[in-house]
């Protein structure tokens, strides 16, 4: 690339960054892509020019219908899948030998977690801190406190939820060496009677959460997908669809800043976004499904412009 003085060589957007750049992530959804005639040509480059949309194209759960549904899979496509990369989460082996679990908070504070020998991506334990610390304000874990861990990995977040004081926790997963190795992190936490580990796609075990007897609805439910592998569009619209959810259960989604910011109302006002904090490259956003006012928290709104 020729470089003009004073100038910066041209960036080239990676693929995602591109499909990104057209409006088509979660955070750009009130943007559609453009038509020939709205583009133009700036230095060389193409500059794009975005008109608005309706605010009820706002809702993640309208992204599976309609034209725009080719489309939209096709941008939230995995970022990884799209560099033609092949480590997946639960199969591959785990490359990084230093990698050390340990829960931050609760009774079991400071126990180290056993590690399964496959690619995984845990949670930061800064981000795990932050959003126990959010969720106190939203939802009690007591007695009575049900929570579903949806791709729990190693179980860390699942068995961390059970030391501050939850109830019950069923761990999804479909890796059955990720299963394993949860097992046995709850037998070293003394929890196997409140811990319910899963093998099975998070999103069978929303669509029917009966089939896999889990004690259901939940009064939490955590997401923490490998991100790089999954389309946000399908998971949310199953997450809306769940009979998992009920009045007042708060949900705890973890996404990449590449997509953008989330919207702060999902599902025709289903899923009301109280917080949406950054951590590095990692975003927690923190909903609660129909809020009575009983849970108590205020929604931070301007955390989601």
């Amino acid at each position: 690339t020729r470089r003009v003085q004073g100038r910066p060589p041209p960036r080239v957007p990676s693929p995602y960054r591109a499909a990104l750049r057209y409006g088509h992530g979660p955070g750009e959804l009130g943007r559609r892509a453009p038509d020939a005639s709205e583009r133009r040509v700036q230095g060389g480059q193409e500059a794009v020019a975005v008109a608005p949309l309706d605010p009820d194209d706002l809702a993640l759960a309208s992204l599976a219908n309609g034209t725009r549904a080719s489309r939209v899979n096709e941008v939230l496509r995995a970022p990884r899948r799209m560099r033609g990369e092949a480590v997946t989460q639960g199969v591959d082996k785990n490359m990084r030998s230093d990698l050390r679990l340990t829960i931050s908070g609760g009774e079991q504070k400071g126990r180290r977690l056993q590690v399964p020998d496959v690619y995984i991506r845990p949670m930061m334990a800064q981000v795990r801190q932050a959003m126990f610390s959010m969720l106190g304000e939203l939802v009690e874990l007591g007695p009575s406190t049900r929570a579903l861990d949806l791709f729990s990995g190693s179980g860390c977040v699942g068995l961390e939820t059970l030391s501050r004081g939850c109830e019950y926790v069923a761990s999804v997963d479909m890796s059955h060496k990720c299963a394993d190795v949860m097992r046995i992190n709850a037998k070293n936490c003394g929890y196997e009677d409140r811990h319910q580990v899963v093998v099975a796609k998070a999103e069978h075990v929303l669509a029917d959460p009966a089939k896999f007897n889990v004690k259901f609805p939940f009064d939490l439910i955590t997401l923490t997908p490998p991100y790089e592998e999954i389309l946000y569009a399908d998971l949310i619209k199953s997450l809306l669809e769940s009979p998992a959810l009920a009045e007042n259960t708060v949900v705890a989604l973890e996404y990449p800043e590449e997509l953008g910011v989330m919207p702060a109302v999902l599902g025709e006002g289903k899923l009301i976004g109280f917080r949406n904090r950054k951590y590095g490259r990692t975003i927690l956003a923190i909903y609660v499904c129909r809020p009575d006012g009983s849970q108590g928290g205020l929604p931070h709104p301007h955390e989601f412009l």
